[in-house]
Formats: structure tokens, C-alpha cells, sequence
């Protein structure tokens, strides 16, 4: 299964979120494959073609992270029962504090932390989600009231292991990992809670839950004070910037686990060698059999033989150059460009390929064409400036039996996390306001100015588990960025 979401990043960037679940296993095999094909259709006069956008700087303008998919929990499941996140973080601190020297123990401890940290971050963004997406208004206050009830039980019992942590034989190293984990899963509390907030304020039952949800946050700032953890202040500017990358720093370090270890290299590096020293072993044959002739008819030293000699090695590198050009041709009709193997804790458990190149659209599938569906003035400009298609391979293989079990956690796949980068889109592009009048009884015409937006198409097609389906997306943006970004559906 195949899972998208689209996103805006930031005024020049835009990422796909791809969720790759590997969950086919049978007696012979494990090994889930899926593959996704995007065409993004580029207006003409942005001017980005084959001659102006090569593949390197596509792949410079993207940056990809492979990541697993958060464990899902429920809220009340995090600190339920011995066998959840909060209890498998208790008995790694109490392991710890009895073996305080054992590496194992130490490596687990921190590991749970970071676990609990990112599952709670997970479930409670999915939990407030859901509330503000519940339609029945009459239900609100009652959802809102469980939510504050469990985030309250977790926040209290991970702090209840503050005297297990305090242990005389807990290195001050571990103690901190603790805060860290403590000050991180602080902030996601208030984080959903504003994202409550926010979604709620417009509704009628906002009015009974905002005063619990402020009392929720104000007691989590109250805390903060007292342990000395980096708080936002609306009158010190330079503070808040240093407490907003202080909590990026911990962001990373609480989702590290997750992260899978890639190793990039060449797809078909092997063949790609093998088949240029074809072609340099055929150039080396006729420059030999070229100097062998040579001599053979007119002798040594002479000078026929001089000028016969230097025109068979400027022919000999000349074809060496012809038979890579025509095998690197064809070899990337075949292979992706880059391949990168997945690694938990160096064990590999699959790979993913990409591949970049721009389409001729008579090579483009039928499919792709009719949900393209140019507007009648658009395929008039077409026929006159073609529309340039970019079109981006990824194929992806994992082995549900290696990823499914690690460490206790129970994990479906992976995320793919794909940013683009759009800057180089936006170079030749036309002022990003431009004037327009309409009629004016009093002057005759007014006149004030409107945005000059571009749009880019992406078409997907997603392949996985024998399961085959389409995704379509419009992007508007101009020289001061992105403007949107809208799934289109028929």
C-alpha cells in the first residue's frame, strides 16, 4: 500500500510525504515492491528544458530522507498496562540504574525515551486531528476533556520516573537524555493543544473548552520554569529564535531512531564499467590492427607510417567516445540513476531507486494524457510552445520480516520524505503583480493590480501490492513563491 500527502515546506519548497506499507508476507517470500511514476508538466516559458535543467541540478533541488513509520498508539495505550511505551521506559530506567555501566542497558534506555517521545508526538497530533475534524459539535467538549485527561496521565507518569533518573549511579549523560525527552514531549503538548485551539476557536463549544485548554498549557509553562527549560517570551526576540532552534535540535535527536542509515550509489555501476571497457577495448582493437597494418605495409619508421599511426588513435578515441555515449544510452533506459540501500542498525531490509529524465509526450501514457486534460487555450499554446514533462521514477523494495519486529515495536514500513526546491523554477518568470483596469463610471476606469501565478501538474501513478492507481496535483506559485498546492480530482 501506498500512502501520499502534500504539503507546502516553505515559499520556495514542497515536499511529498510517501508511506510505503509492507505488509505481504508468505511462506516464499517477503519482499514488498513498489514503484511511483510522477510526470510534472512545466509551462513553456519558465523555460525549463533539456538544454537548461540537467539532471544534476534536479537532483540538487530535491532532498530526500527514508525514515520508519511511527508505531501507532493510542493516548490512553502509551501509559496503559507494562508492556506500552511508558513501561517498556520504566523498566529500561530501572535496568539502568541497577547496572548504571552496562552498555546495553544505557543504548535501550535511550532508545525508550526517544520511542515514548515520538509516538506521543504522533498520537496526540493524530488525536487532536480528530477533534477538530468531528463534526458534532455536542461531542466536542467531551473528546476534548478525554484528550486532556490522558495527555495529563502521560505527562505525570513520565515524570514519575524522575526518581528512578535521580539515582546516584545515573551518569548526569543520562539524566540529561531524560530532560531531553522530558522539555521535547512538553512541547508537543502545547503544540496540539494551540493546533486544538486554533481548530476549535470558530465552533460554539470553544466557549466551554478554552479555559481548560489554556489551564493545560499554562501548567506545562508553569513546569518549564521550574526546570529551567528554555520558554518563549512575546518582549525578547533574540530568546525566541534560540528556543526555536533549540527545539529543532531535539526534534532530531528524539526522532533519530527513526531515521534509517542510506547509502547512495550508482544504479548499474557494474555494467555501466563493464560495457565502457567494451568500448574501449574495441577502439584499442582498431587502433592495433591499424598500426599492425601499417607497418606491415609500409615499414618502420617511415613516415607514411607516422601519419597512420596518430590517425588511428584520434579514430581510436573517437569511437571509444561514440560506444560509451551509445551504451550510456542505453543502459539508462534500464537502470535509475541512484540506488540507496536501508539499514536499521547496519542490517539492510531494502532499497530505493530513483530516476530522472524529461519525456516526449508521445511517450507518455494515455492515462497520464487524458488527466493532464489542457484547457482548450492551453493545448492551443501547446501546439505552438510544447509543454516540457519531467518525468520522476522511484521504485522502492522492503522486507516486511526485518522491519516488522524491531526492538519490540511493532513498524508497518517506511516514510519517504521528499522535498523539492523550486528556485530554479522561478528565474526567468514575469514580475509577480501585474496592472489591470476595469471600467469606472466616475473616471472612466480603475486600476489596481492582481498576482501573475504559474502552474506546475504533477500526475502520479502508484504501484504496490498488485494494487495500480492515479493521483493528480496542481501547484501555483510565482516569483515570491508558492502559493498553493491542491489535489485535483475529477
Amino acid at each position: 500500500m501506498i500512502d501520499i500527502k502534500v504539503k507546502i515546506h516553505d515559499n520556495y519548497s514542497f515536499e511529498f510525504k510517501t508511506s510505503f506499507i509492507a505488509t505481504r508476507k508468505t511462506v516464499d517470500s517477503d519482499i514488498n515492491e513498489f514503484s511511483i511514476n510522477t510526470w510534472l508538466f512545466v509551462p513553456n516559458s519558465i523555460d525549463i528544458n533539456r538544454g537548461t535543467y540537467s539532471k544534476d541540478q534536479f537532483y540538487k533541488d530535491t532532498k530526500s530522507n527514508v525514515r520508519l513509520i511511527t508505531p501507532v498508539y493510542t493516548l490512553q495505550e502509551i501509559y496503559m498496562g507494562d508492556n506500552g511505551p511508558l513501561g517498556r521506559l520504566k523498566d529500561a530506567a530501572k535496568k539502568l540504574s541497577e547496572s548504571p555501566d552496562n552498555e546495553e542497558y544505557q543504548k535501550n534506555y535511550i532508545f525508550q525515551i526517544r520511542m515514548l517521545s515520538s509516538i506521543f508526538k504522533s498520537a496526540s497530533r493524530d488525536r487532536a486531528f480528530y477533534i477538530i475534524e468531528e463534526e458534532d459539535n455536542n461531542l466536542i467538549e467531551e473528546l476534548v476533556d478525554e484528550y486532556i485527561l490522558h495527555v495529563s496521565h502521560i505527562m505525570q507518569r513520565y515524570r514519575d520516573l524522575r526518581v528512578i533518573i535521580n539515582n546516584d549511579s545515573i551518569s548526569e549523560d543520562n539524566k540529561q537524555y531524560y530532560g531531553f525527552g522530558d522539555d521535547f514531549i512538553g512541547n508537543i503538548l502545547q503544540q496540539q493543544t494551540f493546533r486544538l485551539m486554533r481548530g476549535l476557536e470558530n465552533r460554539s463549544p470553544y466557549k466551554q473548552v478554552k479555559d481548560k485548554l489554556y489551564q493545560l498549557v499554562a501548567n506545562e509553562d508553569s513546569y518549564k520554569r521550574e526546570q529551567g527549560y528554555s520558554m518563549l517570551d512575546t518582549k525578547d526576540e533574540s530568546n525566541n529564535y534560540l528556543v526555536v532552534m533549540r527545539r529543532g535540535i531535539l526534534k532530531k535527536f528524539i526522532e533519530s531512531d527513526l531515521f534509517l542509515i542510506t547509502k547512495k550509489t550508482k544504479d548499474g555501476a557494474l555494467a555501466e564499467q563493464f560495457y565502457y571497457g567494451i568500448a574501449a577495448g574495441t577502439s584499442m582493437i582498431f587502433a592495433t590492427v591499424v598500426s599492425f597494418s601499417a607497418q606491415l605495409h609500409y615499414g618502420n619508421f617511415t613516415i607514411p607510417l607516422f601519419f597512420a599511426l596518430v590517425i588511428s588513435y584520434i579514430f581510436k578515441d573517437r569511437i571509444k567516445d561514440l560506444m560509451r555515449f551509445y551504451f550510456s544510452t542505453q543502459l539508462g533506459k534500464k537502470y535509475f540513476d541512484t540506488k540507496r540501500q536501508l539499514d536499521i542498525q547496519r542490517n539492510p531490509i531494502g532499497w530505493t531507486k530513483e530516476a530522472f529524465d524529461f519525456a516526449i509526450e508521445s511517450k507518455v501514457p494515455a492515462e497520464v494524457l487524458n488527466m493532464r486534460k489542457r484547457s482548450p487555450l492551453v493545448e492551443a499554446e501547446n501546439q505552438i510552445y510544447n509543454e516540457q514533462i519531467i518525468l520522476y521514477k522511484k521504485l522502492v523494495n522492503l522486507e516486511s520480516s526485518k522491519i516488522s519486529n524491531y526492538k519490540g515495536y511493532q513498524f508497518i514500513g517506511i516514510n519517504d520524505i521528499t522535498r523539492f526546491n523550486i528556485t530554479h523554477y522561478i528565474l526567468k518568470m514575469d514580475n509577480p503583480k501585474v496592472p489591470i483596469y476595469l471600467p469606472d463610471e466616475q473616471d472612466g476606469y480603475i486600476r489596481f493590480s492582481s498576482e501573475k501565478v504559474y502552474a506546475l501538474h504533477f500526475i502520479l501513478r502508484c504501484e504496490g501490492h498488485e494494487n495500480l492507481y492515479y493521483r493528480k496535483f496542481r501547484l501555483l506559485f510565482n516569483r515570491e513563491g508558492i502559493k498553493e498546492i491542491t489535489e485535483l480530482k475529477d
